[in-house]
């Protein structure tokens, strides 16, 4: 228990520190999402203030596609991740193009947004070839010349794009109005649809390269522009995230392991273990298989006779010098020691027998 209330702070702040990290959530400025909300290199701010700065009709549309209103020419969808174009969508956009509208199609790479990718027949193309720019900063980047320069792209003669997968159009209406053909266009009934991978053209960090907002600045001539957010935040209800839940599985794994390894056991108590005393004769017993064991029983035996041999010096004046038989005639004139008893002594071959005679030996020398 005491363990427990070691680690318990520490626990909270782990807890505290993960909480906030979830709530706060990534760096603005280093978020890959191109939203129109998002001010970072990789977001669509900077084109809509822009494009609002030139007096173009700018509305971050976060309301279904099937609402677009009626005076919307231009609808832009930045590589939404989050939710899919809904079929009813998908025929109110067709509807919207084939009127007279325009629709710039920027497609994630992966496998998102497959019902809006088999509309359009798109598909993953080859990858564009990176390269630099004199005096453009784009580490990464792909340079695309423009052969079709028409509509928006009039007078345009590269684009900057990423030096990533670009986009295939399996429409033989389409044609890819760059080289290599990164960008596509796909006339569809009065109107048509742009057609590139990814939101590079739009995002804030190439806006200003090359002619990228020069293809804006012309599709903002032609009037409102409605630039798509809906499908970048989730649904209410959707489900969380997929590492959202790993996340939480793994927070919750750990926070098992510490209960388990720290939390006090519970049920009855245990009987404490009893201490068992042995005996001296047990004590004796095991030294002496001990001693049998180790073969030094001849070393011991001629100690103990030594041993005896010193106290009958000590207490009866017997010579250590003296055969074992004159020792014992003396021993028995002297003291109540019988002769035959000294010369069992003598000639005892197991230890704990001679050390339990030296011992009863000792015992009547002393009395």
């Amino acid at each position: 228990m005491k363990g427990l209330r070691a680690w318990l702070p520490f626990a909270v702040l782990l807890a505290l520190a993960l909480a906030a990290g979830l709530a706060v959530g990534p760096d603005a400025s280093e978020s890959q999402v191109p939203s129109a909300e998002n001010r970072g290199p990789r977001g669509l701010a900077v084109l809509a203030a822009w494009l609002g700065d030139r007096g173009v009709d700018v509305r971050v549309g976060t309301a279904p596609l099937t609402a677009l209103p009626g005076e919307i020419r231009t609808v832009v969808l930045p590589a939404p991740t989050a939710r899919d174009v809904s079929e009813e969508e998908l025929a109110a956009l067709q509807r919207f193009v084939e009127g007279g509208g325009t629709l710039v199609a920027l497609l994630p790479r992966g496998t998102t947004q497959l019902r809006l990718k088999r509309w359009l027949e798109a598909g993953p193309g080859d990858v564009a070839p990176i390269d630099d720019v004199p005096g453009v900063k784009d580490l990464g980047g792909a340079t695309v010349r423009v052969v079709f320069a028409g509509g928006p792209l009039a007078g345009a003669t590269a684009l900057r794009v990423s030096g990533e997968a670009m986009v295939a159009v399996a429409d033989p209406s389409a044609v890819p109005v760059t080289e290599p053909p990164a960008l596509w266009w796909k006339p569809l009934g009065a109107g048509g649809v742009w057609i590139a991978a990814g939101a590079e053209l739009a995002e804030n960090a190439r806006l200003e390269l090359l002619d990228n907002a020069a293809f804006w600045a012309g599709l903002g001539e032609r009037g409102p522009v409605w630039i798509d957010e809906a499908h970048h935040h989730r649904e209410a209800g959707a489900p969380p995230p997929l590492h959202l839940l790993a996340t939480a599985l793994q927070g919750a794994l750990v926070a098992l392991l510490f209960v388990a390894v720290f939390a006090p056991r519970l049920g009855p108590p245990r009987d404490e273990p009893r201490a068992l005393h042995r005996s001296t004769a047990e004590y004796v017993a095991a030294m002496a298989a001990l001693t049998a064991r180790a073969r030094i029983e001849p070393e011991l035996l001629e100690a103990l006779r030594a041993r005896l041999r010193r106290r009958l010096h000590d207490a009866l004046g017997i010579g250590v010098h003296l055969s074992w038989e004159e020792a014992a005639r003396l021993t028995a004139l002297r003291s109540r020691v019988t002769e035959q008893a000294l010369l069992a002594a003598a000639r005892e071959t197991d230890f704990l027998a001679l050390s339990r005679q030296v011992a009863a030996l000792e015992l009547e020398l002393g009395a």
